[in-house]
């Protein structure tokens, strides 16, 4: 016998949206969403100096997954020659997946806890968390909180779960890929090179997502109003900067690597040893982080395009092996149970942080503004977090997962 693990592989042929690897990486990209959140509220001197603010971008890796994973079975399905997926099946898994947790958890940090916000925290400064914080009880407010639209109008814009908005965002994508994947399958059958075909809706919503961003621009330059409040302030050009149209490229260029990915799964770049091919994509991944670093140091709006890029790289850089039937070890790696314990439970961890970051805040618990601070700040937000988080995942997530594999079994 061996204490060798066996191989973390995944067949050419794999039609599944859960592939080995890709659970770790969303635990990291908690991390950093947490660590960003406790620095810009009670150390914001730190984030002036070394601009550790950057780590928040790790949002957008979780648009690229999601492109990744949604729209992989459309392309493995179009490619094949195979039938297009079940519609139904997959808006009630998309309800069962984020709505129950979701709801829970709002319904207890606004009516239990009051620690959902009743004005945007704009108007009353990120660096004080527990202003601006109640219960919402007006009932169109409240109906826009359970049905996850209060991103789509500037009254309710950041109020209740403020990091909630990019739920809303994510909701954006569910509804259109459908759409994209039908006008695939219904324009795009009978090529020659079904794969490259496959790319049209990914490019599509790319451009889509740079026009838009780029109007989007313009529209805050001719406001007038201060940069926080363009992007995150209650107003038009704050709500439609938070949009999904104009955040369509940080999802599409997932959608690349499902298709390249597919590719891969089919002989393409055979040319190239999987060491080597994991390496070029690595060193793309490298390229794109450090170009939207400079970007961010720049104060460009781009900053998060280019990041989704370095996110796209980094997913075919774990899984490209895996689509040949090979040992990935980067899968390995980033599947180190911590790491991925923190990924299954993120969703649930990620809608707690800010809430528990508010009660910290209400309960006056001494965060100084020092380096110290910051790292005792963050453990102890992200020790809450994780404990809240992991409740909601055993009693609300996992069992609403189930029934559903039951009920499609």
């Amino acid at each position: 016998m061996t204490d060798t693990p066996a191989p973390v592989t995944a067949p050419p042929t794999q039609r599944k949206a859960w592939i080995a690897g890709l659970e770790g990486p969303r635990g990291v990209a908690a991390i950093c969403v947490v660590l960003a959140h406790v620095a810009v509220v009670h150390t914001p001197n730190i984030v002036a100096s070394t601009r550790i603010d950057f780590l928040g971008q790790a949002l957008t890796f979780f648009f690229a997954l999601s492109g990744f994973l949604l729209y992989l079975p459309y392309v493995t399905r179009f490619a094949d020659g195979a039938a297009f997926p079940n519609t139904k099946r997959y808006f009630v898994a998309r309800v069962r997946r984020v709505f129950p947790a979701y709801i829970v958890i709002f319904l207890i940090v606004n009516f239990v806890l009051g620690a959902g916000y009743v004005v945007n925290p704009v108007t009353s400064g990120w660096d004080h968390s527990a202003d601006g914080t109640g219960t919402i009880t007006a009932p169109l407010p409240l109906l826009a909180h359970l049905t996850l639209t209060q991103s789509y109008f500037p009254s309710t814009l950041q109020t209740g779960i403020n990091p909630s908005w990019s739920l809303s965002t994510e909701w954006g994508f569910y509804l259109v890929l459908p759409i994209a994947g039908f006008l695939l399958f219904r324009f795009g059958r009978g090529g020659r090179r079904p794969l490259v075909t496959a790319l049209i809706p990914a490019v599509a919503l790319i451009a889509l997502g740079l026009i838009v961003n780029t109007v989007v621009g313009r529209l805050q330059h001719a406001s007038g109003l201060p940069p926080l409040e363009q992007y995150w302030g209650p107003n038009w050009v704050a709500v439609f900067s938070r949009s999904f149209l104009a955040l369509a490229d940080h999802f599409a260029w997932g959608m690349v690597a499902a298709v390249v990915y597919a590719a891969i799964a089919r002989g393409a770049f055979s040319r190239l040893s999987t060491s080597r091919l994991s390496a070029v994509l690595l060193s793309i991944a490298v390229l794109a982080l450090s170009g939207s670093m400079l970007l961010f140091a720049l104060g460009s709006r781009y900053i998060s395009s280019v990041f989704a890029i370095a996110s796209c790289a980094s997913i075919l850089a774990i899984v490209a092996p895996l689509g040949r039937g090979e040992d990935s070890r980067l899968a390995r790696m980033t599947d180190w149970a911590p790491l991925k314990y923190l990924g299954m439970v993120s969703l649930s961890s990620y809608l707690w942080h800010y809430p528990v970051l508010v009660l910290v805040g209400r309960a006056g618990i001494p965060i100084p503004p020092t380096a110290f601070g910051l790292l005792w700040g963050f453990v102890l937000v992200m020790s809450l977090t994780v404990a809240l988080g992991s409740l909601t995942y055993y009693l609300v997530e996992r069992p609403m997962m189930r029934w559903r594999a039951g009920r499609t079994a």
